[in-house]
């Protein structure tokens, strides 16, 4: 476990260093409805739900760390303080649900994963986008969170769609991009 909250300290000025997700090429993957539900698990500020609430007003935001909520909050996205690995939702309650650049972050990512499939619909997807540890700057990227202690372990994509299709009934598919990878997942209709 991580010595510092790092995003509890960033929180209020997160967004400044990071900009607004401007890639816009998530929100095609997603391919959010207007009467449809989607959570944002490890989103942060909201900085990429924010993308999101322009579609559904039904976008909710899950993270463990307060002070990026209250950023969120301000765009007019729900926040859910709690972890990924214990979400106070049931089963089946979204149609939709990411989770962008935070799986590296979880303490338990195949609980993470495991979580998230249970609250997905049947015949809904699920987006998630991580930095390719293959690609060397994310290599360096990885050794940087280290030195500044985080608790951050980089899964391949092949580790993560392992984990995804031990989760259950879902139907997984990989994306590439420069440095980042797409894995996407439709729950099976039953």
């Amino acid at each position: 476990m991580s010595k510092y909250d790092h995003f509890n300290l960033l929180g209020p000025i997160y967004d400044l260093i990071f900009g607004k997700k401007k890639d816009g090429r998530i929100v095609d993957l997603v391919g959010l409805k207007q009467e449809q539900r989607l959570l944002d698990i490890g989103g942060g500020t909201g900085r990429v739900a924010v993308l999101f609430s322009e579609i559904s007003q039904n976008v909710f935001l899950a993270d463990p760390a307060w002070r990026m909520l209250a950023e969120a909050q301000k765009k007019g996205i729900t926040p859910i303080n709690t972890e990924s690995e214990r979400l106070p939702f049931c089963d089946a309650l979204f149609d939709r649900i990411i989770m962008v650049d935070a799986l590296h972050h979880v303490r338990d990512q195949g609980r993470t994963i495991h979580e998230i499939v249970r609250m997905i619909k049947p015949g809904g997807r699920i987006v998630i986008e991580e930095p390719n540890i293959h690609h060397v700057f994310v290599k360096l990227i990885a050794i940087g969170e280290k030195l500044l202690l985080m608790r951050s372990h980089f899964l391949s994509p092949e580790k993560i769609m392992a984990l995804c299709l031990s989760a259950g009934d879902v139907k997984v598919e990989k994306v590439h991009g420069k440095g980042i990878v797409w894995i996407i997942m439709t729950k099976i209709d039953q």
